[in-house]
């Protein structure tokens, strides 16, 4: 079941940066889920406290709602830090979409400044025979992972990148560029 993997791979993925003891200091996560309306899962704390995660399916999509909802988190905890006086890195948001779920224009040219003012990553892992079109124009085809495995739903492979990534990314300078190897060139991956 899709839900089960995403649960596994989710709670996989914090325990693996909870292995880096210096990542591990530096992440705090939020989660939401999204059907109609987005909702959090999830409240935002440091990686290390993060509570297991298990999704359940129900009802239509939102994107748009759902990525607004994501923004307004990243905004809130970015605030948090500066008034602490703390550095902040680039944010992710991790959405795992079949790309389905209302007009994603607005959202997108959103989505896109933001990106391009460096105030947010937008990471998208797609769900086999996704809406490409909607995809697209919420990420510009950058940082877009589809899987291809037969059941469609193994999500190993991103969610190691990911780790790797955050690793990488939260124990380097705020304006260091940081290089991760792409899943892509790994033999055998179930991503494209």
């Amino acid at each position: 079941l899709p839900f089960q993997s995403i649960n596994a791979a989710v709670n996989r993925f914090a325990s693996d940066v909870c292995k880096d003891p210096k990542a591990a200091g530096l992440v705090d996560v939020c989660v939401m889920s999204f059907n109609e309306s987005p909702s959090v899962v999830q409240e935002w704390s440091p990686i290390t406290e993060m509570n297991p995660i298990n999704l359940t399916a129900g009802g239509g999509t939102n994107i748009p709602a759902a990525l607004e909802a994501a923004i307004n988190k990243l905004r809130e905890r970015g605030h948090l830090y500066e008034d602490n006086g703390g550095s902040l890195f680039t944010p992710y948001i991790i959405m795992l979409t079949d790309g389905y779920g209302g007009d994603c224009t607005a959202i997108a040219k959103k989505v896109k400044q933001r990106t391009d003012e460096k105030k947010m990553k937008l990471w998208t892992l797609c769900v086999k025979g996704y809406d490409k079109e909607t995809i697209a124009k919420l990420t510009e085809g950058k940082r877009v992972f589809e899987l291809v495995d037969e059941s469609g739903y193994d999500f190993t492979d991103f969610f190691d990148f990911m780790a790797l990534s955050v690793k990488a990314v939260s124990t380097s300078s705020p304006d260091q560029r940081v290089h991760v190897d792409n899943p892509l060139e790994k033999d055998g991956t179930n991503l494209k």
